[in-house]
């Protein structure tokens, strides 16, 4: 499993030694050895990298047996490791489930016979097709969808990470594998909000996208963000000056805060909408902090420099996180802070922006 592309939640859960607890998941069985018996890892997985849980012994037939004194608060990806093994073993956890392994087959509850079939697929992939096998259209389609079809989308979390012989199945930076990161995003959208790991996917999902050259559509995934507050987005202006969003608001302004891409077709008219608020407002307190995402930056500074409000610059190299932050899906998009520096309002319409600041003046 690679997990190069996505950042995992930030926290698991509290574990504890092996065969203690009234309550906690488990999991017992036999992996095969590549040498006698063995002591083997039991890993968690926390921001991009996998650190030691416990550490159990097998005996010479690979037998072993763990149990966590802990339930899993969210459901988890795990894993046995360790210099004995002939492979590692990935399992699933949640609650007090009881997996069971038989080598690297794993059962004992739904989610874990589902994850076993997807490793059986690769597997027998990659024993006909060898490393050629993570470029495989007919492997690629199957394991696609699954992935869209899995409503727990934890599945579908692990089967994004596979990769054969180093190489991702999934690439987020070609159209194939742009398309199934963003569906498995809307699927954490719509089953999982509260998941950490949905945003995680739908950042590199915006992230392919700008790196292949594609304005961030309305196709993209979008969820709401909090009714107040603001993230602050720190960026330059045309003219070498640094802006920021956090004290820019605490000037007591309104500000329109406008996510766009001066290149795609929409500009234009989007623009549009912005000056007539501009004008209209400005000698009023009104103020526009605007961030593009233009793959080139000449024809950006040539567009920005003919723009009154202020414009800054999200190059490629930045990343998506100002988007990640605002939870935005599709651009434009546009949200009103009002004077204490709280999200008044996102304007879905940029039609509407005009009605919803004639409120507020």
């Amino acid at each position: 499993m690679k997990t190069s592309h996505l950042i995992a939640p930030l926290a698991l859960i509290a574990l504890g030694a092996s065969c203690s607890g009234p309550e906690g998941w488990s999991v017992e069985g036999t992996v095969a050895l590549s040498q006698g018996p063995s002591r083997i890892a039991v890993e968690g997985y926390n921001n991009g990298i996998w650190y030691p849980v416990d550490s159990i012994d097998t005996d010479a037939s690979g037998h072993f047996s763990y149990k966590s004194s802990e339930s899993a608060a969210y459901p988890e990806i795990m894993r046995l490791s360790g210099a004995g093994l002939a492979a590692p073993v990935f399992f699933p956890v949640d609650g007090n489930d009881a997996v069971k392994v038989d080598g690297t087959k794993i059962s004992g509850t739904p989610l874990a016979e589902a994850m076993s079939r997807v490793d059986s697929i690769v597997a027998d992939a990659t024993s006909r097709l060898g490393a050629a096998a993570a470029s495989d259209p007919a492997l690629r389609r199957e394991l696609g969808s699954a992935a869209i079809a899995d409503s727990t989308s934890i599945l579908a979390y692990y089967i994004l990470n596979k990769s054969i012989a180093g190489k991702a199945v999934f690439n987020p930076k070609e159209p194939f594998g742009n398309r199934i990161y963003g569906a498995v995003a809307q699927n954490f959208a719509a089953n999982r909000p509260d998941d950490p790991r949905g945003n995680a996917v739908k950042a590199v999902y915006l992230e392919g996208r700008l790196a292949m050259g594609k304005a961030v559509t309305s196709e993209s995934p979008a969820i709401e963000v909090p009714a107040t507050g603001i993230i602050d987005i720190t960026r330059f202006d045309d003219r070498g000056q640094k802006h920021s969003l956090a004290e820019l608001a605490s000037q007591g302004k309104v500000i329109v805060l406008s996510f766009t891409a001066y290149q795609s077709d929409f500009s234009p008219a989007y623009s549009v909408i912005l000056n007539d608020a501009y004008e209209k407002y400005h000698d009023r307190g009104l103020e526009i902090f605007q961030i593009a995402f233009d793959r080139d930056e000449v024809l950006w500074k040539e567009a920005a420099r003919n723009l009154p409000w202020i414009t800054v610059y999200n190059a490629p190299t930045d990343g998506v996180a100002p988007l990640s932050a605002y939870n935005v899906g599709g651009l434009p998009a546009t949200f009103v802070i009002n004077r204490q520096g709280d999200i008044h309002a996102r304007v879905d319409n940029p039609q509407d922006l005009g009605d919803t600041l004639s409120k507020m003046f």
